[in-house]
């Protein structure tokens, strides 16, 4: 909707490659009928199988506390492998699944990244599938993400769910 974002997320992971975390946003309302706070929690497992192989397991729960109805649950599966990821999200109680492949090329303290995914339809209605194709660049700058990209998603079935805009990101990451 054009408005600022405001988020956070805290992880704790183990060397094991086990994780678990949260994250708290105000997010996605066009109108007061709309969610417009998130709360997720995930857990999962990650492991460096070798120096191009990464492959990642985890539950994701994603909850709007004044729009139960857009509540989902879902189980994740990705492949790294050199600088693409391959991911699979499996929607749980009838969410749709999403599939994506991204690609990020490393440059100084930069990243160049581009993905693309496809969403199935959710409980088969046909105008809620879509895909979405986003491409930015990610810079470090003294403990300091910064990022810019654009974003792009076009509805299979009905163009009043098509979006697109610019993302600007700054986030900073604390290691305790």
């Amino acid at each position: 909707n054009g408005n600022p974002t405001i988020s956070t997320e805290v992880q704790f992971s183990l060397d094991s490659g086990f994780y678990s975390g949260f994250w708290l946003e105000n997010c996605c309302s066009e109108n007061i009928s709309y969610p417009n706070r998130e709360v997720g929690i995930f857990t999962g497992f990650s492991k460096q199988l070798n120096d191009s192989l990464e492959i990642s397991l985890a539950y994701l729960g994603t909850n709007y506390p004044n729009s139960k109805k857009d509540n989902f649950d879902e189980l994740s599966i990705e492949f790294g492998f050199y600088n693409f990821l391959i991911s699979y999200f499996i929607g749980l109680d009838d969410f749709p699944d999403y599939y994506e492949l991204s690609y990020s090329l490393p440059f100084d303290d930069n990243y160049f990244y581009l993905s693309y995914g496809e969403f199935d339809s959710f409980k088969n209605n046909i105008t809620s599938n879509g895909s979405n194709f986003s491409i930015g660049i990610e810079s470090d700058f003294n403990d300091f993400d910064l990022d810019f990209s654009y974003f792009n998603f076009n509805s299979n079935g009905s163009k009043e769910l098509d979006d697109d805009g610019l993302i600007i990101s700054l986030s900073k990451k604390l290691v305790f």
